[in-house]
């Protein structure tokens, strides 16, 4: 009896040091979370593949998959590096776990967060069973003593999982996904570039809730009122226009091959153009970029010159060349992009503001016609997250350029 239990405990000791101590999988699904401040936890489901001589990898939210733009692995460590937002994870293997910090890097500091992941092993979603939002709503985010009326929501559920988004003037907040937690649900979102949580709490026949965000210093609190529909008319500060509605509108930049080009350069001359205020750190401007790559493919043929003038965290020009090859490279790009230095407020001022009243949005695309004066302009962007608020968005770049090029 006593040689038996001795036996089981050297079996039991045995299994459990191989479990600790398993080598990290080559290849294969990961979930896990990041930790915002006040105990939220943003759950993120990731694919990773140590396998080749490259590794690869993408965050998962919904069937939406957003590229790990460069993954190394050394030992029992591993790098996840979001250049072009300046941030990045680093995590190491304790057998079972990657264990490390999601760290967000800017000027003024540098903000880490928890971050834990495993080896995926059985369903990742739990099917929701209490009430969940569903259809349209208005947000109405309480900002010290005031109300800000600008911004819709949008929730659905498909087989059993809730999905949702919000939609602010300058674009929406990315495809979330969630569970019920506690008395309500949370939504949310990593991808690196993002990391965000909305806790929802049903309240009479509406929702209050707070978004929580790696970007922002406190969480927001909220109201969601039922509305019919997410078209809401943007208030005089959020339209922006040319200053002179006669002038043209002014560029120069640095093309990645180093060369200093401008709107008067000859290249453009009796061309239609869409100029697009963008930045490789900016979400909405990821997925504003495959639709311009759309437009230049059709209507290239036409004259059409897409340009992106690129506002970066850093005013490296190797920095800012590194992060526009990698957003190129990742969408394909054949149009051309531009480094204009820095987002700082001077720089900005100086290039943007000067032309344009209530600037305020990444991307900003700018349609000019073959004259070169501004026939239109389009603050910030509805991925695709939105359904069919993307789709209409894609209809009108559509027409608009359209209307351009003949």
């Amino acid at each position: 009896m006593k040689n038996g239990g001795l036996l089981l405990i050297i079996v039991l000791l045995s299994v459990a040091g191989c479990h600790a101590g398993r080598a990290m999988p080559e290849q294969g699904m990961w979930q896990g979370s990041v930790e915002l401040p006040a105990g939220i936890s943003v759950p993120l489901r990731m694919e990773l593949d140590f396998s080749a001589a490259m590794p690869g990898g993408y965050f998962l939210v919904g069937d939406e998959k957003t590229p790990i733009p460069e993954i190394a692995k050394s030992g029992d460590s591993v790098t996840l590096r979001f250049s072009e937002y300046s941030a990045g994870v680093r995590a190491t293997w304790n057998g079972s776990h990657l264990n490390g910090k999601y760290l967000r890097i800017r000027s003024d500091g540098t903000k880490s967060l928890k971050f834990t992941a495993s080896p995926e092993m059985s369903s990742y979603q739990e099917r929701a069973r209490a009430a969940l939002p569903n259809g349209n709503y208005q947000v109405l985010f309480r900002d010290e003593n005031k109300v800000d009326t600008t911004t819709v929501a949008k929730f659905w559920t498909s087989g059993g999982t809730l999905y949702g988004t919000f939609i602010a003037p300058d674009g929406d907040y990315g495809l979330m996904e969630g569970k019920p937690s506690g008395k309500g649900v949370q939504v949310s979102r990593f991808t690196g570039w993002q990391a965000i949580a909305i806790v929802l709490e049903p309240e009479a026949e509406a929702w209050s809730g707070k978004l929580y965000a790696a970007s922002e210093p406190k969480p927001r609190a909220f109201d969601l009122r039922p509305r019919d529909d997410l078209n809401v008319e943007a208030p005089a500060a959020k339209r922006t226009m040319m200053k002179n509605p006669n002038a043209e509108f002014a560029f120069s930049g640095v093309s990645l091959s180093g060369e200093t080009m401008r709107n008067t350069d000859e290249r453009f001359k009796g061309k239609p153009l869409i100029v697009d205020i963008m930045g490789t750190w900016c979400h909405n401007c990821l997925d504003e970029a495959p639709v311009l790559q759309g437009l230049q493919e059709r209507f290239g043929k036409d004259g059409l010159e897409v340009v992106g003038l690129s506002f970066e965290i850093s005013d490296d020009r190797a920095v800012a060349k590194k992060n526009l090859q990698l957003y190129k490279d990742r969408f394909g790009l054949t149009y051309t992009l531009l480094f204009c230095g820095s987002i700082d407020d001077e720089n900005v001022k100086k290039q943007i503001e000067n032309q344009l009243d209530n600037f305020f949005a990444y991307p900003t695309a700018i349609f000019v016609d073959r004259n070169h004066r501004v026939q239109a302009i389009h603050s910030g962007f509805k991925g695709p997250g939105t359904g069919d608020e993307f789709q209409r968005q894609i209809r009108e770049f559509e027409e608009l350029t359209g209307k351009l090029v003949n």
